[in-house]
């Protein structure tokens, strides 16, 4: 009887550890896959953030605004766009097709003004690269003479 009883308490110790193994890797698996769910979640979200900065904007340059000394705009920006964090490199490169295209920057910080002329040596492409502070930002794409053309803005963090 004494035998019994000890195998008894063994065989439950054994059940009982069993048991407390499996609930150790059980527990153990979902906190790898949630740190790794986690993990793919902040990859993503980089992703989403460099592809948001990194875009191609098309439409039409100019607009019966004078600059004073960028071009002709339209009233309202051709694009803008809210940097949450600073950028330690951006790039904006202007192509339109035809007339001579300016890139007019506005902002982030109240009279902040950045122009950029298409001339021969850029190939007529205005194009204006460095760091930018966070903020928010107008772009104009105008043309010098008041003309009109199709433009596209390539945005791009690639050096």
């Amino acid at each position: 009887m004494i035998i019994e009883i000890i195998y008894f308490s063994a065989l439950e110790m054994i059940n009982l550890f069993k048991s407390n193994v499996i609930n150790i890797l059980v527990l153990t698996i979902a906190v790898v896959l949630g740190n790794s769910k986690t993990i793919m979640a902040e990859n993503n979200l980089k992703q989403l953030k460099t592809t948001q900065i990194n875009q191609v904007i098309t439409g039409e340059s100019g607009g019966s605004n004078d600059s004073q000394g960028c071009g002709f705009i339209s009233n309202t920006p051709n694009y803008k766009m809210n940097l949450e964090q600073r950028t330690d490199y951006m790039r904006l490169t202007v192509q339109a097709n035809g007339g001579q295209p300016t890139l007019l920057v506005l902002g982030p910080n109240a009279g902040d003004r950045f122009c950029v002329l298409g001339d021969e040596t850029s190939g007529l492409k205005p194009e204006i690269s460095g760091v930018w502070e966070s903020g928010s930002y107008q772009v104009y794409i105008g043309d010098r003479l008041g003309g009109q053309h199709q433009f596209t803005l390539d945005i791009s963090t690639d050096n």
